[in-house]
């Protein structure tokens, strides 16, 4: 069972993050988009809820299957 305090301390953590990426050209939108998100040319911007900006980024890039081209 998850501890309460350490479930509690980990809400109290997140934190608003705004993100940027780059688009990949393979990406296509697949059901409903988790975040706040807006499109300019080939740049995202992502607005997440996450402990940390490390970890904001990370879910970013794997929603966008992130590879550097």
């Amino acid at each position: 069972m998850i501890d309460f305090d350490v479930t509690m301390q980990r809400i109290k953590n997140l934190a608003e993050y705004e993100v940027q990426v780059t688009v990949p050209s393979t990406f296509s939108f697949r059901g409903q988009v988790p975040w706040d998100m807006h499109i300019m040319g080939n740049q995202a911007f992502v607005t997440i809820i996450a402990p940390s900006l490390t970890e904001a980024r990370s879910r970013v890039e794997e929603y966008f299957n992130f590879k550097e081209e």
